[in-house]
């Protein structure tokens, strides 16, 4: 901007102005203000008054401080994901837990991507809780944006067990109009012997890349729940209450017969593969103690024997995980005054470090 003495002018970034009284130089000029001081001023910092020029300075001296104030707050660990429409394959909306082998090519070496995927139209506010010996250590907190995954970090294949049973609990935000979704809290959920097998890993069109993904939530089931937690109507208990009744006579009437146990475990018919993780034997743990953890899972690891005997099985497959070694020793304890037993690691290829093998050779 060219200005010269007598040139009335204002300041840019401050009240009131002045005239200009001496150049001096292109950058410098003297203004006298209304009180009658002179004082030294920036050229930049000054608009003619009452000019055509001024308003076209204004507008260039205002796009300049807003692209100087404005400052876009991006977030490197957030990345879109890749939608295909009408796509069969594609995962159902709602909440994943993913991991993601770094060497593709073969998924069972190298480190994990650990990722948290909102594959939904709303935004997650969530937080994260790893589970270490029966209790919740908060890992992560903050959001992921719709149709998102955000980077939580790398983890390598000794930690896998650490992040299984985690729990990830989530708030749900859209503008506008909107069907709110409930709240979330559910746990992150899955065998960490899955890690050791490559069909695991599938290729998942949301990230063009293989994946060991978790659902945490659906969307569909989201939808189906109530938002509040409302207490039912007086006549719906009464209606429950007339049916448990029901029930109870029936039951009376007609026995149902007892299946054992051990069926769900059963991966042959003389062989059961029993995980005796705290999350697959418990719904809720948060308030039980580290004691009391280690005697549910040693109750079920006696339940699981002598059933075993009992249906003259010839293999059980205990997995109990690496942790701190404790109830891997509880179980080598029992099995040492146990007859009729072989006891050894599983096999490593599949199991890892953290199962063992139970041979009952007299019922062979």
């Amino acid at each position: 901007m060219n200005l010269k003495p007598g040139d009335k002018v204002s300041f840019l970034n401050d009240k009131g102005g002045g005239i200009v009284t001496k150049i001096v130089d292109d950058t410098l000029v003297h203004v006298i203000i209304e009180d009658g001081f002179e004082i030294p001023v920036l050229a930049k910092e000054l608009i003619k008054t009452g000019t055509a020029e001024m308003a076209q300075d204004i507008a260039t001296a205002h796009r300049n401080l807003k692209a100087q104030a404005e400052v876009v707050d991006t977030d490197d660990d957030i990345l879109p994901l890749y939608l295909s429409h009408n796509n069969p394959d594609q995962r159902p909306d709602g909440l994943y837990f993913c991991l993601i082998p770094e060497i593709q090519d073969n998924p069972l070496t190298g480190s994990l991507e650990v990722y948290l995927i909102n594959h939904t139209q709303y935004t997650s506010v969530f937080s994260f809780f790893l589970s270490h010996s029966g209790d919740f250590h908060g890992t992560e907190y903050g959001y992921i944006e719709p149709e998102s995954r955000l980077f939580i970090g790398s983890i390598g294949r000794s930690e896998i067990e650490k992040w299984a049973n985690a729990l990830w609990q989530s708030v749900f935000f859209k503008e506008d109009k909107c069907s709110p979704l409930p709240p979330v809290s559910a746990l992150v959920k899955f065998r960490p012997i899955k890690l050791y097998k490559e069909e695991s890993f599938q290729y998942e069109t949301l990230l063009r890349k293989k994946a060991f993904m978790v659902a945490v939530a659906l969307e569909s089931q989201l939808t189906a729940r109530p938002v509040t937690d409302e207490k039912p109507a007086t006549e719906h208990l009464k209606a429950m209450e007339g049916k448990d009744r029901k029930g109870e006579s029936a039951s009376v009437s007609k026995p149902k017969k007892v299946e054992s146990f051990l069926e769900k475990h059963k991966i042959d018919d003389k062989i059961a593969e029993v995980d005796l993780h705290i999350g697959e034997l418990v719904e809720n743990f948060t308030n039980l103690q580290n004691n009391d953890l280690l005697n549910i899972q040693l109750d079920y690891f006696r339940k699981c024997m002598n059933q075993a005997q009992k249906e003259r099985l010839s293999k059980v497959i205990f997995i109990h995980g690496v942790g701190n070694g404790k109830l891997k020793t509880e179980i080598n304890r029992l099995l040492d005054k146990a007859e009729g037993v072989d006891y050894y690691d599983a096999p490593y290829a599949r199991y890892g470090m953290g199962a063992t093998e139970v041979n009952f050779y007299r019922n062979k």
